[in-house]
């Protein structure tokens, strides 16, 4: 046998298996068409509730101290396709977040093109404001230019915000259990 012969068997397995597959498939629509079928969607009226995510009571000293860095830097890795952490790193879609916490927003000024509603928000990167900017940047910031759709998950932004707060020489304090 040469090549040519075994190149026509493997053409004619191939071919056998791809008629096999096509009128399978074929039998399978002709027998059970209720499973092929699209069924279009319908409209339902969902009266309107006050009970968003910023309804959400979260006690953050008490999570950030329960918090981790080390869970944190895992967690951050989410972060790390946009942003650098280390000090005097570069920025890249999104700014190094090298002392972030307790800065002002939009720290970098003009070695970063922030977006004009970042510029805009005033005040500085307290426990507060990363828990709600991490939950949900664009509702924090409405015109972000921040792709990020948020972290859910209160303990993992807590974590995160344990090793950002640790990217620091002089680390902002705990915000303190209020009794």
């Amino acid at each position: 046998m040469d090549n040519f012969e075994l190149n026509k068997i493997a053409g004619a397995i191939l071919l056998s298996a791809l008629v096999i597959m096509v009128i399978s498939n074929i039998v399978d629509v002709l027998y059970n068409p209720a499973e092929h079928t699209v069924i279009e969607g319908q409209k339902i009226e969902v009266a309107s509730s006050t009970t968003g995510q910023q309804d959400i009571i979260l006690d953050i000293a008490a999570l950030m101290e329960s918090s981790s860095a080390e869970k944190g830097k895992v967690a951050a890795k989410k972060c790390i396709a946009c942003h650098t952490f280390e000090q005097g790193g570069p920025n890249r879609v999104g700014p190094n977040l090298w002392n972030i916490v307790g800065n002002k927003k939009a720290h970098l000024g003009g070695s970063f093109n922030y977006s004009k509603p970042m510029l805009e928000k005033e005040g500085s990167w307290g426990y507060e404001e990363l828990f709600e900017f991490l939950r949900s940047p664009r509702s924090y910031i409405k015109g972000t230019r921040m792709a990020f759709a948020g972290i859910s998950k209160p303990q993992e932004i807590a974590d995160i915000i344990s090793y950002l707060r640790s990217m620091s020489n002089n680390p902002v304090p705990l915000p303190k259990k209020v009794e």
